[in-house]
Formats: structure tokens, sequence, C-alpha cells
């Protein structure tokens, strides 16, 4: 089961908070400057690593933070940032110094979401829940008493990815953007079922590419790492140059898998891309050729007018040469190369 945790501090969060959560996991994932998620699946006792982190905030500000641990990110997003809570018997509320912790108990996100108001719903937008209050709905729990057909013609395709939504289940990933030389990415791996693992590094490469083309960035050297039984098995692998590219990185994640030759099916798994450099484009010039033509081409004429003047001595003189431009011009306007005098 995954455990995410969502904190939210009203105003920018500290670099040694940053630095005290990627101490228990490399997949902390800031979202502007006063928030963060962190996936803390598999790191060991979350609670106890919850109030090392808040602990850390209020020793920086001493101001208490808010903090939501739920299964998905969109739970705990919402746990957050809701008005009003539901019946106490569907989460637990920790008050402390430090923060107020609100955990969202495993197995009852549907019952939690239910009534949170449409307004208040992250994974609809302002526009589309005005759309469904005029069609008569107003929480999430009315929502999910749709049916297929009446979702997407509410809200067309959108629909179709909404109802996992509005059952607490959210397969986003939280993504490792912090320490931000290298980009992780988590893997979740279900035992016999290669396909899904396929579709799984095709995603993979996807959600990176849109990542680093963010940035303007590329990277040069990858790490897999895979976690089987009680062992962590880590494969890597640098590239022939900087690449961004998601079919590219796609089929490097597969190749990197299939050489790992794992007796056991993996349990998890981290993609971590690494020696992050900046992509620079320059744009093509039309009016010049290639060092290596411009030097061939000039060559061969130098060849040419010398076997010429051999052959007709003293009867080759050089004229004047036609610039690069007006080669290139001369092929949208035919009469530039020879103009009308009058």
């Amino acid at each position: 089961m995954r455990r995410i945790i969502y904190l939210k501090t009203g105003f920018p969060l500290a670099e040694e908070v940053l630095e005290e959560c990627s101490i228990y996991t490399p997949l902390v994932e800031p979202q502007g400057d006063s928030s963060l998620f962190c996936d803390l699946s598999g790191c060991g006792p979350t609670l106890d690593i919850i109030k090392s982190i808040v602990g850390k905030h209020y020793h920086l500000t001493g101001r208490p933070a808010q903090l939501a641990l739920a299964s998905s990110r969109l739970v705990a997003e919402n746990a957050l940032g809701r008005s009003q809570l539901p019946r106490s018997r569907v989460y637990r509320k920790i008050k402390t110094r430090e923060a107020i912790i609100l955990e969202v108990l495993p197995g009852l996100e549907a019952e939690f979401i239910s009534s949170i108001p449409l307004s208040e719903f992250t994974a609809i937008s302002l526009k589309e829940a005005r759309k469904l209050e005029r069609a008569g709905l107003s929480t999430v729990g009315e929502l999910k008493t749709l049916g297929t057909e009446r979702m997407i013609a509410l809200l067309g395709k959108r629909g179709v990815d909404l109802l996992r939504q509005l059952q607490g289940i959210d397969d986003r990933p939280i993504l490792g953007l912090y320490p931000p030389r290298k980009i992780s990415y988590p893997l979740l791996f279900n035992p016999g079922s290669e396909a899904i693992n396929d579709l799984q590094m095709k995603e993979a490469g996807r959600v990176l590419q849109a990542l680093l083309e963010k940035r303007h960035s590329a990277c040069a050297h990858i790490t897999l790492e895979l976690k089987v039984k009680d062992s962590l098995i880590r494969k890597e692998r640098r590239l022939k140059g900087a690449e961004c590219r998601g079919k590219v990185l796609s089929a490097a994640f597969m190749e990197m898998f299939q050489k790992a030759e794992l007796e056991y099916p993996p349990e998890e798994g981290t993609i971590v891309l690494s020696e992050l450099s900046p992509l620079e484009w320059q744009e093509a010039d039309l009016f010049s050729l290639l060092p290596r033509e411009r030097n061939g081409c000039k060559w061969r004429v130098e060849k040419t007018i010398e076997k010429l003047d051999i052959r007709f001595p003293g009867q080759i003189s050089w004229g004047k040469e036609e610039g690069r431009r007006e080669k290139v011009l001369a092929y949208f306007d035919p009469w530039r190369l020879n103009p009308i005098t009058h």
C-alpha cells in the first residue's frame, strides 16, 4: 500500500525541510514554494518520519504545518483542501505543537471524498464543477451515482478517467524532483504481467520527456533500481549523448530491465535520470552552406578553372560570384538574378 504525504506550510519551504525529506525517500515532489508531496512507501515507520519532517520545519520557522497522509496523492491533497471534514471514523487527526496531521484510514478513501463539494474537488476543474452543478449535482458522492454513459455525456472522454478518481484511486506517481540535479520515477510491478511492465516503461518515458522538455534539459545517465525480495538490484547505463525523447528513454528502460535477468518478480523499482544538461537550440541558416560543403565546392571550381585555363590559355577569367543568399532567394523569385534593364 502506498503511503503518500502532502505537506502544506502557507509560506516558502526551507531548503533544510526538503533535505530532511530526501533523507528518507528519493521521491520528493515540491509543489510551488509552499507545499510538497512525498512517497514514503517502504521507507520505514511513517509516523516517525512525519514527526521528523514537521519537527525540522517547526524548528526553522516556529510555525505549525499542515500535513495529510493517504494512499494516493489525490486523497491527500483533498484532505487539506476541503472546507469541512466528514465523520471522524474515516480519518484520524493528530494535533501537536509542530503540525496538524490528518490521516485518511486505509480502505476508506472513497467514503472520505464522497462528501467533498464538487467546487473543492481537485480532480475536476472549476468549469467542469459548474457544469455538473447545473446538472443538479453538488458532491463527489452524487457524481458517483451517475452511470458511465451519463458521465461521458457530461464530461466527454474526461469522464472515463474520472471514474477511478471518484473512488479515491490515483495512479499518478510522486516524482523525485529534489535535489534538482536528478529526476526519480517510481515503478510498481504486477507479478506475471510483462505487458503491463512494458506499458509502465512507456508511460515513464512519456512523463519524463514532458518533464525534461519543461526544464529544457536532457539526461546522459540512467539508473534502474529494482527491489527483489530482500535485495536491491542496481543497473546503470550511460547514453551516447544527452537525450530527452520519450521513445528512446522507454527503450533504454526496458532493455535495462530485461538485462537484469531477475530470478524472482520485482516488487517495486525506481528510475533515476542524472547528469542533466540544458538543451541548446540553434536555427538552421538557409543562407550559408556547411563548411565542408563550401570547401568542397570551391575546390571543384578551382580544379575546373585550372583545366580550362590549360586548354584555353589567356581566355578564362573569374567573374563575380553570386552570394548564397541571392541563390536561395532566386528559387522564390526567378527574375532576381536576371533584372530587366530599360
